[in-house]
């Protein structure tokens, strides 16, 4: 893939999120969320040199297309649980219309699939697993786990703090994929996680 068709792709995805951000309510997913993201993939691209940088930050862009055409929160929390392989079938549709090799469109998809490194998809790449990590450690840079209401606001505190702190867990798990990724964020998982028991 040239850099010029890169940037456009990147152009084009960018137009598209904040497109459906403002048509559905979620723009302030894509500054707490989406940014962070692209944020923490730079700075592993940076360590990890051997990554494919265009594949990576194709889909760290399209990774969470899918959410954004959700109406509101009830309906992201029922698109949540299949995001990853709607996002990799949207993005696919995007990539098409571009003059990149099908073997670059299925090493893209194949990162969205595998972002969540869950169930049957578990990242295996560097490529995937820089992808995964950079979608964890964007919980850690931004107010991610006190989002919960926004998502569930007819639930307790007790219920969020014991769903928070067992996301908080999970996401310092995966953080395992590469090394040196949890000390990026180590003294915030502490914060977080001695908050967050402050309400057991």
């Amino acid at each position: 893939m040239t850099n010029q068709i890169f940037q456009k792709i990147v152009k084009e995805s960018q137009s598209i999120l904040e497109g459906l951000a403002k048509k559905n309510g979620w723009s302030w997913f894509i500054n707490m969320h989406q940014k962070e993201v692209i944020k923490y993939a730079s700075r592993l691209l940076k360590i990890y040199k051997k990554a494919d940088r265009k594949i990576v930050l194709i889909s760290c862009w399209l990774h969470d297309i899918a959410h954004l055409y959700a109406k509101d929160g009830e309906e992201i929390t029922m698109v949540k649980k299949d995001h990853h392989i709607n996002s990799a079938k949207i993005a696919e549709q995007i990539l098409k219309k571009y003059n990149i090799e099908e073997k670059e469109i299925d090493r893209i998809k194949n990162c969205i699939l595998r972002h969540r490194n869950a169930g049957l998809h578990k990242a295996r790449s560097l490529e995937e697993k820089v992808v995964a990590v950079a979608d964890t450690l964007s919980h850690f840079g931004s107010i991610f786990y006190f989002t919960y209401f926004k998502f569930h606001p007819h639930r307790s505190l007790e219920r969020m703090v014991k769903d928070d702190l067992a996301k908080l867990e999970r996401d310092w798990r995966d953080l395992q994929l590469l090394p040196g990724a949890r000390e990026l964020v180590e003294a915030e998982y502490k914060v977080l996680k001695r908050l967050l028991g402050n309400y057991k």
